[in-house]
């Protein structure tokens, strides 16, 4: 089957997907342990509601994914930027990306990596080796994580010493060794651990990779898709005591590689982040749960031409803090979750380009973003929950002469019902949202300038009187869980609808007649769509499908937004054998052509990939895994990628530990 004829099927309505759950397929046992931090409320994924899905350490290790792409791409919703010639990623949340849309932390901490050129304005660097679990949040329904998210929030959560030590250990080392055929990709992932007693833990994790230049599906070569990778986290952990715990966090990514068109060349990323979060969950004082945390994050991209042999270089440091608390009481027979919260993070932006033009093209500057946030959860009755919350915004921008500064009250509400509560469908709820978000204008956006080289020759224009984006959300949708169904099995499901109106929606503007790109506020944007996920797990069988459609359109003119993934439909099937030591499965994508594009812009053709996995634990101490990516060696380029992505490529995976 074509993935067009899905689309017709799903919109006659003849196939049901049931919304953004979280885990995905073999996942689905594992819900109720899961918690994600949604609101700045920690709680089990089960009892989450809105656009929210989770993947965890144990699936991506299952799918051995290779790219941060490779682990968010089967979730409904979103969809990864990744050039591959460019270890970076992007990630598209609802058909919004670029210039902070879509806020990525790594344990809390922002990354605000920004380059123009002919790839995507907004990118990290980030190993998935180094990942616990990764909590994403589609729309603004998450603007209590700052300013800027009016796609929404990506949160990587790094592997800590307590959840890698299993509970009968002081101490575990862990080599993996990973072969892939197409490019001769090797990865090494070593991980050591020490228990600190009763007080917490310290984790090391080291990560070289050597990857080759890859084939597409048709044997061609790609070429500059080689990279050399050497990454590494140190995290400890302290638990001192009386409900507090204490995380500080240490990663460094250093990745070479080639890159570019017209100019190649070599180039040299160090992505650092350091974090610390302190948490106090009140020690059974209901009055406080209180985190704060601050961190900072430095990327430096240093390139030199091949031939010419000149050199630029961008770098961008991130210095941020969030502190929060969460209170429970009761007035009356209201059940109030209160919390309340304030933020703030600056951008220092410099970049250097002695013989060319890349320091107008990404301006030098610096911009201070902050806000304050209260929002109050009250449980009228067991079948009734209502949310009100409202954020206050402020920022303020310099460089190059100029600047600029503005604030906004961003208001939130939700309603969740909950009709079946002594019911068999207890786990079923509806819910709907209205919530805004707003987005200062970036440093780039507000500042580039200068003449973009032949052959096309052209003028960027400043506009320092750039309007901030204030998206407006509304969302309807429901979210279910059942155990026990037909034996001892589970199915969950989550559904949602959404329409985002963005006010002064800031895009590239080209001017023909003065022959001028600026970036401009365009009146109005909307952006509208429909996802789920629904995900069955008997133990012994498992399987999951996903799907999301998205429209965007520039309602000035009423052409189309550039930055809309196309439809895609996820499928999921697998089995375990051998008292569950080996896990066989396959993982079909069936994405649509996507030609609802503006004039003159590229589109993509319609494609299938499917990819086999399979793992086997012989012990704790011994696993191997053995997978197949794209084994029908499809040829296709995804529609936000510049380049065709792999072929057939044969993936083995040896894990070995030692602990005690």
């Amino acid at each position: 089957m074509r993935f067009s004829t899905f689309t017709r099927a799903l919109l006659c309505g003849t196939v049901f997907i049931a919304g953004a759950s979280a885990a995905r397929a073999d996942e689905a046992t594992d819900l109720d342990v899961i918690t994600v931090t949604i609101d700045k409320v920690k709680k089990a994924l089960n009892d989450a509601v809105g656009g929210i899905s989770v993947t965890t350490r144990k699936e991506m290790e299952r799918d051995a994914s290779q790219t941060v792409s490779d682990v968010l791409d089967p979730m409904p919703g979103v969809a990864t930027d990744q050039n591959p010639d460019d270890p970076a990623t992007a990630v598209n949340i609802r058909g919004l990306q670029d210039f902070g849309r879509v806020a990525v932390t790594i344990d809390g901490a922002r990354q605000n990596f920004q380059r123009s050129g002919h790839n995507a304005n907004g990118m990290f660097y980030f190993e998935p080796e180094m990942m616990q679990q990764v909590t994403v949040t589609r729309g603004p329904i998450a603007n209590v994580y700052g300013s800027g998210a009016i796609g929404g929030v990506v949160s990587f959560d790094t592997i800590d010493a307590l959840s890698f030590l299993h509970a009968d250990e002081n101490a575990a080392i862990q080599q993996r060794f990973r072969y892939g055929t197409n490019g001769d990709s090797l990865l090494s992932s070593t991980i050591a651990a020490v228990r600190l007693g009763e007080y917490g833990g310290l984790l090391g994790n080291i990560i070289v990779r050597d990857n080759g230049s890859y084939k597409d599906g048709n044997g061609d070569r790609v070429y500059n898709t080689n990279r050399d990778i050497i990454a590494g986290l140190v995290k400890g952990t302290l638990t001192p005591g009386n409900g507090q715990r204490i995380d500080i966090s240490y990663i460094k990514n250093h990745d070479t590689f080639k890159n570019g068109t017209t100019t190649v060349y070599d180039n040299t990323v160090d992505a650092d982040t350091l974090a610390a979060k302190y948490n106090w969950d009140g020690n059974g004082n209901p009055y406080f749960n209180l985190t704060a945390s601050a961190y900072w994050t430095s990327t430096e991209q240093s390139q030199e031409a091949i031939v010419s042999g000149n050199t630029r270089d961008f770098n961008i440091d991130t210095y941020g803090t969030d502190v929060y608390n969460t209170s429970r009481f009761e007035t009356g027979w209201l059940k109030h979750t209160f919390t309340v919260g304030a933020d703030v993070f600056q951008d220092k932006v410099k970049v250097v380009d002695p013989a060319g033009t890349a320091d107008l093209f990404t301006p030098s500057g610096k911009r201070t973003v902050g806000g304050a946030f209260v929002q109050d959860q009250v449980d009228i009755t067991k079948w009734l929950e209502i949310t009100g919350a409202g954020r206050f915004d402020t920022y303020e921008l310099e460089g190059g002469g100029t600047d600029s500064s503005g604030s906004r009250f961003s208001p939130k509400a939700m309603a969740v019902l909950k009709p079946f509560e002594d019911t068999s469908l207890a786990g079923l709820k509806f819910y709907g949202s209205y919530a805004e978000g707003y987005r200062a204008p970036a440093i780039t956006e507000t500042l580039i300038s200068g003449m973009h080289p032949p052959p096309a020759v052209f003028y960027f224009v400043p506009n320092p009187d750039l309007k901030p984006e204030v998206g407006h959300n509304l969302e309807a949708g429901l979210t279910g869980s059942f155990s026990n169904l037909f034996t001892d099995d589970t199915l969950t499901m989550r559904a949602s609808v959404y329409r985002n109106n963005v006010s002064d929606y800031i895009g590239g503007v080209y001017n023909p007649v003065l022959n001028e790109y600026q970036y401009q506020n365009i009146a109005k944007a909307r952006l509208y769509g429909i996802e789920g996920e629904v995900a069955y797990d008997a133990g012994v069988f498992f399987a999951g499908i996903a799907g999301s459609m998205v429209r965007g359109k520039n309602r000035t003119d009423s052409d189309w937004l550039d930055t809309v993934p196309a439809d895609k439909l996820v499928t999921t099937v697998g089995f375990r054998a051998f008292d569950q030591k080996a896990t066989f499965g396959a993982r079909w994508f069936a994405v649509a052509k996507q030609d609802r594009v503006p004039a003159g812009s590229p589109t993509s053709e319609a494609y299938n990939v499917v990819n086999l996995f399979s793992n086997y634990n012989y012990n704790e101490n011994l696993q191997l895994g053995f997978n197949v990516d794209n084994i029908f060696d499809e040829n296709y380029r995804a529609y936000l990628d510049s380049s065709n992505s792999p072929g057939r490529t044969f993936l083995f995976t040896l894990t070995t530990r030692l602990g005690g």
